[in-house]
This record gives structure tokens, sequence and C-alpha cells, in this order.
């Protein structure tokens, strides 16, 4: 067995990537088209994740232009578990909701201390892009989270 590593997204571990994104890895759900990309054509899924042309589109419907993101993927023993996304810029959406880094544990790998590992490892990485404090944000009712922040020493700044 190997200890979890944090590397840039690989197409050696695009099928247990695909399996995640189908049990539930992200708040909103990827659509079944971006998962069969993400398995035939991984690089133009990941092309796609990262177009700055194509707007997010947010729950609420509203529409925003997509900023520079870097994606680490937490893999163990060739599976991949969770990821972090190192946003360098903020928008005003982002300093609402996002933050600096985002980050998801693979639903069927969650409350095993992954997402304390991914934050914990992230942290060289952000540095590298200048990033010496992070802005990470969560729902009230995200416990997780919470404690994850938390454990990481991050503090509350505020509620919006």
């Amino acid at each position: 067995m190997s200890a979890p590593q944090l590397i840039a997204p690989d197409a050696a571990h695009k099928d247990s990537y695909a399996a995640a994104l189908r049990e539930g890895l992200h708040l909103e759900p990827a659509t079944e088209a971006d998962i069969q990309l993400a398995e035939k054509d991984f690089a133009a899924y990941m092309a796609k994740r990262h177009d700055l042309t194509v707007p997010v589109i947010l729950p609420n419907g509203q529409q925003v232009q997509r900023l520079p993101q870097r994606d680490l993927w937490l893999v163990k023993d060739g599976e991949f578990i969770g990821i972090a996304s190192l946003r360098p810029q903020l928008n005003d959406v982002l300093r609402q909701r996002g933050g600096n880094l985002g980050y998801a544990v693979r639903r069927s790998e969650r409350s095993k201390g992954y997402g304390k590992m991914i934050m914990k490892l992230v942290q060289p990485h952000a540095k590298a892009l200048g990033l010496d404090k992070l802005l990470v944000t969560c729902n009230d009712d995200n416990a997780g989270s919470i404690r994850i922040i938390e454990g990481a020493g991050g503090v509350l700044q505020d509620k919006v």
C-alpha cells in the first residue's frame, strides 16, 4: 500500500476519477456527458474543465466568468480519492462561495481523513502560486468541512 499523494491530473487515473464523479464527488453532480468525455477523451475533458471562455453556471442560474485554477488529485494505490482546486485569483462570486481552494473527496472515501490530508498537502502548492493565505468556504451545515478547515488553522471570517 502506498501513501496518498497529491498529483497533477493524470489519464492513468481517469477511470477511477470517472467512477468518483458517478458516485458523487462535488456538490453539483457531474453530467453523464461530462463523465463519458472524461472516460473517452481525457484531454478534451480537462480542456473543457479549464476553458476560460465558458462561464460557470451557478446553482441559481447566474453565469460568471471562469477564472484560472490548478487541479491536483489525491491518489492512493492508483485510485483517485479526491481533488483540490487552487484558484490564485478571486472575483466577487468566489469571495462569497468557492474561495482560493475548493476540495472534494469521493463519497465512498469520506470520513477517513482524506479532506484533512488534502488541506495539508495542498499548502506548498498554494505557496508556490503566491498564496500565503487561503480563503476556503463551506456551507454552515457542513460540519465535516468546518472541522477540516478549523483543523488546518482556518478561522471563521464571516457568514454570508
